[in-house]
């Protein structure tokens, strides 16, 4: 009598020890990519307000060279300034907050950080018509890249 033999089956699948390594691997990466990405948003959106503070000082100037001043006496400017430049983003959650102080040949633009910026490193952010935009921590490497 002959016997038949099977050929034993090679295994398919993974291990759980092959598993536990995929899952480590993993771990290691999201440790240390989460908070560089964090990082990353952070920067993009103090970018953002620094444009819009930019942008903002470009539109006073647009102004005082129609008006021969800053603020025309009145509350206009103000009331001006605010229909345009608020909240940075325009629309959804506010990260910063746009505000002007001003007089007639004089003025401030302001970006305060709200909300998800609210406790930021950089601060708020200011220009002058004098000046240069400059951060509150004066950290120019780390806030004004």
């Amino acid at each position: 009598m002959k016997l038949l033999l099977t050929p034993k089956k090679q295994p398919t699948g993974f291990t759980l020890i092959e598993l536990m390594i995929v899952v480590a691997v993993i771990a290691i990466l999201s440790a240390i990519a989460l908070p560089a990405y964090q990082q990353y948003v952070k920067r993009a959106q103090r970018a953002e307000a620094r444009a819009a503070v930019l942008k903002a000082d470009g539109w006073l100037e647009r102004f005082y060279g129609e008006n021969n001043r800053y603020n025309n006496g009145s509350a206009d400017a103000n009331n001006r300034f605010s229909a345009v430049f608020g909240n940075v983003p325009e629309t959804g959650a506010a990260r910063y907050t746009i505000s002007l102080t001003v007089d007639t040949s004089s003025y401030t633009i302001t970006a305060t950080p709200a909300g998800s910026m609210e406790n930021d490193y950089c601060g708020a952010y200011t220009k002058a018509n004098s000046g240069v935009l400059t951060s509150a921590t004066n950290d120019p490497a780390k806030c004004m890249k």
